[in-house]
């Protein structure tokens, strides 16, 4: 009962963290940027681009930008949250031999699952350090909108940079449910290496 009480705790302590950071770093900074690059492209003074050609070169270039945070923080996350990694880490924390092909018979003794269970706070971290990581890069689409504002591009493209930051942030907030499945099988134990796949054919 004990154990289901922390679990539950700290399941519920990681949602309210993701989401206060989502809306504090993310949300809230992407607000305050689209109310800035609004204000300068109503108010601003006149930007440097002109011409069609260097206007449509000017928003390659911030459109790539943008697209670099996008893509940087796909990987990103990818890569700090993927169960197979974070499975094979706590498995050997655990006490598990790293190139043992099949974890599952391991941790079926239930001292080796209390190890898991005991280990699920590198889950945990990981999960932290990306959403955390993820939600301040995006921060940076916001200034380069402001950006777009004040070398002179139309309103249009400074609404597409806009659009991409909000879509960036829903990339993020859009993660939170895989966040929580993950925490939920590494603090239940269940978080393993993925199994050699040629083993788990032949077993089925």
């Amino acid at each position: 009962m004990t154990t289901m009480i922390r679990h539950t705790e700290e399941i519920e302590g990681l949602r309210e963290y993701l989401m206060r950071r989502w809306i504090t770093w993310g949300i809230l900074p992407m607000c305050i940027c689209g109310i800035v690059a609004i204000a300068a492209l109503m108010w601003g003074p006149p930007g440097i681009i002109e011409g069609k050609q260097q206007t449509r070169l000017a928003f390659e270039i911030v459109l790539g930008a943008g697209a670099a945070v996008f893509l940087a923080g796909f990987y990103i996350d990818g890569h700090w949250t993927s169960a197979d990694r974070l499975g094979k880490r706590i498995f050997t924390a655990a006490g598990g031999e790293p190139d043992d092909e099949s974890p599952r018979d391991w941790a079926k003794y239930r001292s080796h699952r209390s190890a898991l269970r005991s280990n699920a706070h590198i889950a945990l971290d990981s999960i932290r350090a990306s959403a955390d990581a993820i939600t301040l890069m995006g921060t940076a689409i916001g200034p380069v909108a402001i950006v777009t504002v004040l070398v002179g591009l139309p309103g249009e493209h400074v609404a597409q940079m806009l659009l991409l930051g909000l879509f960036y942030q829903l990339f993020v907030y859009s993660r939170h449910p895989y966040y929580i499945r993950l925490a939920e099988a590494a603090l239940s134990g269940e978080l393993l290496p993925r199994e050699d796949e040629k083993e788990t054919d032949e077993e089925q």
